[in-house]
């Protein structure tokens, strides 16, 4: 599994609007893009869908290299939501409802599972602490869709917790040449959370780095991965 997130120089991966979208450029959107073109899914959190119309398809010309490699044209779009709120209608484009999976929890209304189900795949999980089990979702995206490479696009209480998990191979950070400032939970890092545990590495050996037009485009390799003799 692997992280993609954008981040102003203090740090901040939204702007005061709560949306992302402007911090990175067209270089950073362009490898958004190649990176959705090689995984077999794309996942987000409910947050980021609410905050911002997003396309999680690659465009048409990346789309045939997917199926000459004998893949489906599209990622699978997968989203995780506990309360299944989600406004799949108004701000999640381009994939359509087969190519969509929901992560959600047992109990949620009838009604809102009965609408999720028409525009969705639907997939209800046990709940580890107060939120979904990651480590059970990225099972099933395994045995029963197929996933054997995901990316993650957010946000940071997502990443956080997949982090926190050990699940997380690597992420790709770009650094943008920007300033937001901002505070408190309106104004988020890449991660979200509590502290870090205590007493395990969660450090980060650099892959690679490249600048293009004052932005950096990093790639890290997690350490804390902790691997299923299962999976």
């Amino acid at each position: 599994m692997v992280i993609n997130m954008v981040s102003s120089l203090d740090g901040k991966v939204t702007t005061n609007s709560g949306k992302a979208g402007s911090i990175g450029s067209p270089v950073d959107r362009l490898i958004m893009r190649s990176l959705r073109s090689r995984v077999d899914a794309v996942m987000i959190g409910a947050s980021t869908l609410r905050a911002e119309k997003l396309n999680l398809s690659v465009p048409e010309d990346l789309s045939r290299t997917r199926v000459s490699q004998g893949r489906e044209p599209q990622p699978l779009a997968v989203l995780v939501s506990a309360s299944g709120d989600l406004p799949l209608k108004e701000n999640l484009l381009g994939p359509s409802p087969k190519d969509r999976l929901v992560f959600t929890v047992p109990g949620i209304p009838g009604e809102c599972l009965a609408t999720l189900s028409q525009l969705a795949l639907v997939e209800t999980l046990p709940v580890e602490g107060d939120s979904i089990d990651l480590r059970i979702a990225l099972h099933v995206l395994k045995a029963r869709h197929g996933v054997t490479v995901l990316l993650v696009e957010g946000g940071p209480s997502l990443n956080y917790s997949l982090v926190r998990g050990g699940l997380v191979d690597e992420i790709f950070l770009t650094l943008a040449p920007k300033l937001t400032g901002g505070q408190g939970p309106s104004s988020p890092g890449i991660l979200h959370g509590p502290a870090l545990p205590p007493g395990t590495d969660f450090s980060a050996d650099l892959l690679s780095i490249h600048a293009a037009h004052g932005e950096l485009f990093l790639r890290y390799h997690l350490k804390n991965l902790k691997t299923d003799p299962n999976s």
